[in-house]
């Protein structure tokens, strides 16, 4: 993969040049901007993020974290990951995905979720249910989604599910159905009782 001094030689200018080719180009004269341009074109050169993260460039685009506890497993779940990602590039950040499985130690996960430095973090998990937080999260900007911690104070954005069983119901009721079967979901499952009052 080529780098910044890759394309500063090509080009025949510094590193600041092509850094500011990047980042500010109306600073440079067009003919300068031209021939970084072409150089990265030619290169097919990709800005280091994490780099830029590192240093502590204020210019950066921000980066959204998102923890993800079993999530990739089920429809609804990956349409919540993927409406993560939407809404962040509407906005103008970028989003990443570490996945965190049950079997497995958090510790390990969280420090490669860190390791990139994101500006906030998304827990995320399938179904909703009680997470216990990993402690280097308790610090950072949290929210979670679809899940809640009945021990820290995080905001926490969770499915309706006593309105989602209601509608549901009443929609098998208007399309004639008078025995609709139900599959109830087990007595732990925080959202069973919602269901079912629903």
């Amino acid at each position: 993969m080529a780098s910044l001094k890759d394309v500063a030689k090509l080009a025949g200018v510094s590193l600041m040049t092509v850094s500011r080719a990047i980042n500010e180009p109306d600073k440079l004269r067009a003919e300068t901007y031209r021939r970084v341009k072409q150089a990265i074109d030619q290169l097919d050169y990709v800005p280091d993020l994490a780099a830029r993260r590192i240093r502590g460039d204020g210019g950066r685009v921000q980066t959204i974290g998102v923890l993800a506890l079993d999530t990739a497993t089920t429809p609804f779940s990956v349409e919540m990951i993927l409406s993560i990602e939407k809404t962040a590039r509407e906005h103008g950040w970028n989003s990443f995905v570490v996945n965190l499985f049950d079997d497995e130690s958090a510790e390990h996960t969280v420090d490669l979720l860190l390791a990139h430095r994101p500006d906030g973090v998304i827990f995320t998990a399938m179904g909703l249910r009680q997470v216990t937080l990993p402690a280097k999260l308790l610090d950072k900007r949290l929210v979670l989604a679809n899940c809640f911690s009945r021990t820290q104070r995080i905001a926490s954005y969770i499915p309706d599910d006593e309105q989602g069983q209601y509608d549901a119901a009443r929609a098998l009721i208007a399309k004639g159905y008078r025995a609709p079967l139900c599959i109830y979901l087990p007595e732990d499952v925080p959202a069973a009782v919602l269901r079912r009052r629903g």
